[in-house]
C-alpha cells in the first residue's frame, strides 16, 4: 500500500492509499480531495484535504483507469498531512540539509 496522487479527468487531484490496481480499475483507500483554501483576508493561498466523497461510507473507491490521468508520487509534506487527517496518523520528519556544509565536505 502507497499513498498516491491522481490526477483524474475531472481536474480533480486525488490523494490516498493505493491498495490495488489492475487493468480496468485503481483502488483507492480513503480518497481525499485536495482544495485551495484561501485566506479572508486575501493572503497566501493554501491547499486543504476533504474526503471525496463525505457521505458514502464506503472506505474503498474503484477508478477507473480511463479516468485517471496520471499517478505519481506527492511530496512528503502532503503524505504527511494526509496521513494525520486519513491515514495511519505516522508522520515522516523531512531532513534539512544545509548545502553549504554539504558542497563542502
Amino acid at each position: 500500500m502507497a499513498v498516491k496522487l491522481l490526477r483524474l479527468k475531472s481536474s480533480e487531484d486525488i490523494i490516498g492509499d493505493v491498495v490495488s490496481e489492475n487493468s480496468e480499475y485503481i483502488t483507492v483507500s480513503n480518497p481525499a480531495m485536495l482544495m485551495p483554501v484561501g485566506s479572508p483576508t486575501g493572503g497566501n493561498v493554501q491547499m486543504g484535504l476533504a474526503p471525496w466523497m463525505p457521505f458514502s461510507d464506503q472506505k474503498e473507491i474503484d477508478f477507473p483507469r480511463d479516468w485517471v490521468l496520471v499517478m505519481v508520487d506527492p511530496v512528503q509534506d502532503l503524505v504527511n498531512n494526509y496521513n494525520q487527517a486519513f491515514g495511519s496518523g505516522i508522520v515522516v520528519p523531512q531532513v534539512k540539509v544545509n548545502q553549504k556544509t554539504l558542497l563542502q565536505e
